[in-house]
């Protein structure tokens, strides 16, 4: 396909035997003249009715001399000038002169060389001022001094205006030359040759050197200008040629007009005009065509074509046998034959075609060397190779010797695009260079300078939209079958991927890093995995706001993701060393902040309908936190499903009043929950963080609660512990099978196996205050801030020292100071101190009197050393050592006689 243009504008090289024909046409003047001036000499008669075609009808019919076997030779010296014989020479009265059968002969200046006429009838017509009119008529032969040979029927030539005619056919050859054309016209003064219609000139190659066997000319006017050195061909302007040459092709030219420039005798330059038609036929040899049209086309030549100009909607065709044809448009077109190159202009396409495949090539201008297979292509330009396409400011493309696209270098606006049924792939850059394989499959796509990618679904309700961009390079790689299967980045890079819409929770991601490596599956339409390196950053984007979606970024030096087996979704996203996570919520709320979650590695699994986050897995060093909420561990895991953050490994959660530890901690960010789970232990930073919740005195000291199990509820401020539970602030403590805290209203409750230790409770004692710890148990046991009250419920047991209280129910009031105040028991009341036994259904103790009541039925109270006494209801001032029993009160009608007894002082 290469050699084609060469072969097809080399044959044009026939041209350079114009100046051949241009001599046959200037010796036909030349003899005319010749001839003509001979005639002069001439003054015999001839018969009277003897009559030409344009012969004046007023030649004078009166005979003044007859001669027959007329013959006469003149010479200068020994030099013979001319010869002229006739069977008949007759002259007239108004001096014309005919002759019959006539012959002249004129020779060169040394007389050896000689050109000469024949014809059947000749007429010299004189006129004023020495003018003269020669006419000839009937077989009109020339046959020059160089062996040109001129016949026709009629000729006339006029010596005043130097202007010789011929209206009939005129034929004409010389050696391997021959034409002919109805009418000519022959202006010796302005050294002009006018060929009226049915121009024909055949040239026949006669020896090896010759480069065509025939050349051949036809137009419908031809019109040569010897002072301007040009021939104009007019109507229907054919060149044929036919080479000797077994490679070279037979070749056509056809144009409306067409005009050859010549130089010392050889033409120069041909400028063709309307409707130019080249056609260069094959051959056994060569099975090559090319066809080339234009409206103009002017050909530069230097003994061969040198320069081939075109105008005007220029058409070229080549092609072999019965392949489909190269083909190439313009308005305008240069073609330099040493360079095989083709400068073209104003609009240029080149349609190549392999096969069923195309390769087209579009541009404002180009330059095509076909030889080397090389395109430049400038402003606009277009490249479309089967289902790949280019474009931009400036192209430049390498061709296969099969025409195929071989490689292409685009610079400015550069862009490419690959179309396949299930998505297309767009490349841009500053500047782009492709290599296509040999099967006109795209190989390498690279992109430079604020480049970009975009991988775009055929469906988009299946299929992800993934775009990539890069200052420096993007670089894609295809398989040899023309599939995607790698994209490079060099620059801060980010792949943005495109979520389909329509569903609630979808996201959009992008992926930012200072390089990034997408690798595809084999089918080369879907993502594989993705490898993005330096200071990489993960952003998810919710396509729709609500209270369960959330905006997260994931930054990390590097990630790495593996995709699902279509859609173009990653399946999973793999950071690592120090890694953050940010998940900013969509809708803002008192209760909702934003999520911070970091580690020394991260994995991010998404979940295929969504596309959102479904897990996150922090390895090393995790920690996540939320308003004032925190929490750390070995390992944690973060699941969107139910929000939930689940910690692994030495775990920890804490906010500002209090942290907590535990085995396992699962924290529900969605309900406001956590659940701690093994050796839970937690600590208040100070009473008044657990909001006064616990019965302990010191509110700046720290309050620590244990248990095997925990759960709290953030919102209401709750924490239940489960499990051998136990609170304490330094020797106070609480413990229950299970404790809760409900920090909003100042409550505790505690259930199951209760025991409690109020340290620093003070005791009154013959007038004399000391700390004396409070120590009870119960099944049961509530605290409540507001009334400062300690309630205990079944088999309590209550001990301060010597003293113990057992009873169905307790309730323990406490001072402003967190000290015991009141102490009132119900429910089988059973008082012991040493030496001393109470019993009731009711015992009351009041601190600021230490006073104690009790009520039963009867309440009776037993001294070892001072007797007992009961009664309805019995009080004993513990300072003055008295008692008072009473048989009736509010509460007992019992209806017993009150006794008084005194007790022994000490």
């Amino acid at each position: 396909m290469s050699e084609t243009p060469r072969q097809n504008l080399k044959n044009l090289q026939f041209r350079a035997q114009m100046p051949v024909i241009i001599r046959v046409v200037a010796v036909v003047a030349l003899a005319a003249t010749i001839i003509a001036v001979g005639i002069g000499f001439y003054r015999n008669r001839n018969n009277a009715e003897f009559r030409m075609k344009s012969l004046p009808a007023t030649l004078s019919k009166d005979v003044v001399a007859e001669v027959n076997g007329y013959e006469r030779r003149e010479t200068d010296g020994n030099v013979v000038k001319y010869y002229i014989k006739a069977d008949k020479a007759t002259t007239y009265t108004d001096n014309h002169q005919e002759l019959e059968n006539v012959f002249l002969q004129v020779f060169g200046e040394k007389g050896d060389t000689s050109d000469q006429i024949k014809a059947q009838k000749a007429i010299y017509v004189p006129a004023e001022n020495k003018n003269f009119t020669a006419y000839f008529a009937g077989d009109v032969n020339i046959e020059t001094r160089d062996a040109l040979k001129v016949k026709t029927a009629q000729l006339t030539y006029k010596k005043e205006t130097e202007i010789a005619e011929a209206e009939e056919l005129i034929e004409f050859s010389r050696e391997n030359v021959s034409g002919k054309s109805l009418g000519a016209t022959v202006n010796i003064k302005n050294k002009t040759l006018e060929l009226l219609r049915d121009v024909e000139i055949v040239a026949n190659g006669n020896g090896a050197d010759e480069k065509y066997q025939q050349a051949k000319i036809s137009a419908g006017h031809a019109f040569l200008n010897q002072i301007d050195g040009k021939i104009d061909l007019k109507g229907n302007v054919s060149l044929n040629i036919t080479p000797t040459d077994a490679t070279a092709q037979p070749t056509d030219i056809k144009s409306d007009s067409a005009t050859a420039f010549f130089i010392d005798k050889e033409i120069k330059k041909i400028d063709l005009v309307g409707n130019v038609d080249v056609y260069q036929k094959p051959t056994s040899a060569n099975p090559k065509w090319t066809k080339t049209r234009a409206n103009r086309a002017t050909a530069n030549i230097d003994k061969e074509l040198k320069q081939l100009e075109l105008f005007e909607n220029v058409e070229i065709e080549t092609a072999s046998n019965d392949a489909k044809p190269t083909r190439i448009k313009t308005n305008y077109a240069i073609y330099q034959k040493d360079a095989d190159r083709f400068e073209l202009k104003n609009g240029v396409e080149i349609v190549t075609a392999q096969g069923d495949k195309q390769t087209v090539i579009k541009s404002n201008d180009a330059i095509y060397e076909q030889s080397n297979g090389k395109v430049y292509l400038y402003g606009s330009a277009e490249i479309i190779q089967a289902n790949d396409y280019l474009k931009g400011d400036n192209i430049t493309a390498e061709l296969f010797p099969n025409k195929s696209l071989k490689n292409a270098f685009v610079k400015g606006n550069a862009y490419l695009k690959q179309t396949a049924p299930e998505r297309a792939t767009e490349v841009s850059g500053n500047e782009l260079n492709a290599v296509f394989g040999d099967n006109q499959q795209l190989q390498t796509a690279n992109a430079v300078g604020a480049a970009n990618a975009n991988l775009i679904p055929a469906k988009t309700d299946e299929y992800t939209k993934v775009s990539l961009s890069a200052p420096v390079a993007v670089r894609l790689n295809f398989n040899q079958a023309g599939l995607l299967e790698q994209m490079n980045t060099e620059g801060r890079t980010t792949v943005a991927i495109f979520a389909p819409g329509g569903k609630p929770d979808a996201s959009n991601k992008r992926l930012i890093a200072d390089t990034v490596k997408t690798y595809l599956s084999a089918s080369g339409k879907d993502l594989a995995r993705a490898e993005a390196v330096g200071n990489a950053e993960l952003y998810v984007e919710p396509l729709k706001n609500s209270a369960e979606n959330y905006r997260t970024t994931i930054n990390a030096p590097r990630f790495d993701c593996n995709f699902f087996e279509t859609g173009n979704n990653p399946r999973e996203c793999s950071g690592s060393v120090k890694t953050k996570t940010v998940r900013v919520p969509t809708v803002a709320a008192e209760n909702r902040g934003v999520q911070t979650l970091t580690s020394d590695r991260m994995n991010a699994s998404f979940n295929q309908q969504s596309n959102d986050v479904q897990q996150f897995d922090a390895i090393g060093s995790a920690k996540f936190s939320e308003l004032d909420r925190n929490g750390t561990a070995d390992q944690i895991v973060f699941t969107q499903s139910d929000e939930t953050v689940r910690l692994r490994g030495n775990p920890l959660v804490s906010d500002a009043r209090a942290r907590a530890k535990a085995s396992e901690i699962d924290w529900d960010t969605r309900n406001e929950k956590s659940f701690l789970r093994g050796k839970v232990s937690t600590t208040y930073v100070s009473q008044k963080q657990t909001g006064g919740a616990t019965p302990f005195g010191e509110s700046n000291a720290p309050v620590f609660i244990t248990s095997e199990a925990a759960e709290f509820q953030h919102q209401a401020e709750i924490g239940t512990y489960t499990g051998n539970a136990r609170a304490w602030q330094e020797n106070n403590y609480v413990r229950a099978d299970q404790l809760i805290l409900r920090q909003k209203q100042g409550e505790l409750y505690g259930e199951g196996a209760v025991q409690s230790l109020l340290y620093d409770a003070k005791k009154r004692e013959n007038g004399v205050e000391s700390n004396v710890p409070v120590f009870a148990q119960s099944q049961k046991i509530f605290y409540f801030k507001d009334k400062n009250l300690l309630r205990y419920e079944t088999n309590v047991d209550i001990r301060q020292g010597t003293d113990r209280i057992i009873a169905g129910v307790a309730n323990v009031s406490l001072n402003e100071k967190n000290e015991v105040a009141q102490t009132v028991a119900e429910r089988n009341v059973v008082v012991t101190s040493p030496n001393r036994k109470a019993v009731g259904d009711y015992a009351q103790y009041v601190a600021a009197d230490e006073s104690v009541v009790l009520r039963g039925n009867p309440a009776r109270i037993d001294d070892s050393e001072n007797g007992s006494t009961q009664g309805a209801q019995v009080t004993v001032f513990l300072r003055e050592n008295r008692f008072i029993s009473e048989s009736k009160t509010n509460q007992t009608n019992a209806g017993r006689t009150r006794t008084v007894y005194k007790v022994k002082k000490q």
